[in-house]
């Protein structure tokens, strides 16, 4: 598989590189010993993706869908009692964990850093102690001045001042940027970013993502976004991964996914949005809601929440379907629904409602 770089105007130009993420057939479950049903529990089930150098890839889904532990995996951060089952994953061609190289191929930045940073330590000396982990042997002086010019480069104003300063002095943007600062310090050919901008206001976002994607140009580096704002991975990603329910549901461009959905499910997220209600004449709510790990599904696990579901959907497990270049799709219909949704949309131009 091939990741896919872009630009920005039009997103779907192909190169093939080598990927800095690759993650292929993993699955993560937790330990029997830890649930209330005295069996192991799948949460994540054969999740594969790439992430080129320099592109951002958002990985969307409803709350419980498997986004933020399938990003923990690729870190080597699973919490304790939750494992890998399966599959393998390699960052800049080495396992998560394997040797001294972990340290300074991943970082991650949360959507809460008050939880992240160390109320008790000032700004400067936390960025610092990054820098000293990166650069073994660096003086205590020679990180404090590092850890300046990088709340500079993270667009923290008075930065000198700034870094004498605790985390409850700053505000929840600036926060956010040490964060980031942090995470720069440690030179990363790859970054998570879990829901960095949802406790932040509009303007304060768009800061923040701003700063990402001059990071990632500046830096190279490979972007992994993980957000439920799909507004946010249209205006900044490259290509969107869709997970439900523990599984990627479909895969391809932004432009791809967003403007032409394949699964049922994707389709119905994109009704809930009042813009493109607008656009198809109705707000169209998901009925029902995530299957939980305990469920005991053997089809499609959308399948009780699908206006198009069959028996056949029901009664195995359905593969992830090639649907054209660098787009899957996780559903036996998607062909006709595809060429339904296409009539649906030559109707309404046709009737004047956009």
């Amino acid at each position: 598989m091939n990741a896919t770089m872009s630009d920005p105007t039009t997103r779907d130009v192909t190169v093939a590189v080598r990927p800095a993420i690759s993650v292929a057939d993993l699955s993560i479950e937790v330990d029997a010993r830890d649930t209330f049903v005295g069996r192991a529990l799948p949460l994540v089930r054969h999740v594969s993706f790439e992430v080129a150098p320099g592109e951002m890839v958002g990985l969307a889904g409803e709350s419980g869908s498997g986004k933020s532990l399938t990003a923990s995996a690729v870190a080597g951060l699973l919490p304790e009692g939750v494992r890998q089952a399966g599959g393998d994953i390699q960052v800049m061609g080495r396992a998560p964990g394997a040797g001294r190289r972990r340290d300074s191929d991943v970082a991650m930045i949360f959507q809460n850093p008050m939880t992240s940073l160390n109320p008790s330590m000032r700004i400067g000396d936390q960025i610092a102690e990054a820098v000293r982990l990166r650069h073994k042997g660096m003086s205590r002086k020679e990180s404090r001045r590092r850890a300046v010019e990088i709340l500079d480069r993270v667009e923290v104003n008075r930065p000198a001042e700034r870094a004498r300063q605790y985390p409850f002095e700053f505000s929840g943007g600036m926060r956010q940027r040490a964060m980031i600062g942090i995470a720069v310090a440690r030179e990363p050919s790859v970054l998570i970013a879990d829901e960095p901008t949802t406790a932040l206001d509009v303007t304060v976002q768009k800061g923040v993502m701003d700063l990402l994607d001059r990071l990632r140009a500046e830096m190279g580096l490979a972007v992994l976004l993980i957000s439920h704002d799909l507004g946010v991975i249209s205006e900044r990603c490259d290509r969107v991964l869709v997970m439900y329910s523990g599984e990627l549901v479909e895969i391809g461009t932004t432009r791809q996914v967003l403007d032409s959905p394949l699964h049922p499910y994707v389709d119905g997220l994109m009704r809930c949005i009042p813009e493109r209600a607008l656009e198809l004449g109705s707000l169209q709510p998901l009925p029902g809601q995530v299957p939980g790990p305990e469920a005991h599904i053997p089809g499609c696990r959308f399948a009780d929440r699908c206006a198009f579901v069959t028996d056949e959907c029901r009664q195995a497990p359905v593969p992830m379907a090639d649907a054209g270049p660098g787009r899957e799709v996780r559903c036996l219909r998607w062909q006709e629904l595809s060429a339904a949704r296409v009539a649906d949309v030559a109707q309404l131009d046709e009737g004047g409602v956009r």
